[in-house]
């Protein structure tokens, strides 16, 4: 894989949108009146603000709740918080897993960092 491999996504793009003024049903609370809301969804977002978040932030997959505890000291979840000693993200459950979403910026640092600790399992 080359540096930016984790740019080519397998997946087709997931939309994330982030929502002020409230939060509605089905979303993921960010901080108060504010919000995630991923993927295609069925609630209505009139009257509140909405942002585009999708080229900001990276979805990332963490299959099993002992990898998270090494990826963050975080534990009630959906979380926002701090990861990986400083990475913002938030952390939302998922099965039985967890989707981290963090700035694309870090995320190519975040994804090879889970990957080392996945090995140390």
């Amino acid at each position: 894989m080359t540096r930016l491999g984790f740019l080519s996504p397998v997946s087709p793009p997931l939309r994330i949108l982030e929502v002020r003024g409230g939060v509605p049903d089905g979303s993921i609370p960010i901080g108060p009146d504010r919000a995630l809301v991923v993927g295609d969804t069925a609630a209505d977002l009139g009257g509140y603000r909405v942002y585009d978040m999708s080229a900001a932030l990276v979805a990332i997959e963490v299959e099993s709740e002992e990898l998270l505890r090494r990826v963050t000291e975080l534990t009630d979840f959906p979380a926002t918080g701090s990861i990986l000693r400083g990475v913002p993200a938030v952390i939302e459950p998922r099965g039985g897993g967890f989707r981290l979403f963090v700035p694309q910026e870090l995320s190519q640092y975040t994804i090879e960092t889970i990957d080392d600790l996945r090995r140390a399992l």
